[in-house]
């Protein structure tokens, strides 16, 4: 069975910017951050869990974990975003979803 997800998307984020808590509302997939631009003063909470972005370095994680992001940089930070099947689902939990 494939398992691709199909979706991914940009992301861009000006200076000064906070993205309030928030979580997905299933454990259905991972979410992979791979910044590019404008890493410094960039800091993303996943959990209890407090991480600095690095450019080219990705972050994984569950995505309906509580996360929420800060970016204080002196320009526009740039993301790319990538949603996975979370690894756990076995192909009838992919099939439903």
């Amino acid at each position: 069975m494939p398992r691709n997800y199909k979706h991914c998307f940009f992301s861009a984020v000006t200076p000064g910017t906070h993205i309030t808590h928030h979580n997905g509302p299933t454990g259905k997939k991972l979410r992979i951050h791979l910044p590019i631009l404008g890493t410094e003063g960039a800091r993303m909470r996943v959990g209890d869990e407090v991480r600095y972005l690095e450019e080219g370095k990705c972050i994984i994680f569950d995505d309906s974990f509580n996360h929420e992001a800060w970016y204080n940089g002196n320009q526009t930070r740039i993301n790319l975003i990538v949603d996975i099947w979370h690894p756990n689902l076995t192909d009838p939990e992919v099939k439903f979803f």
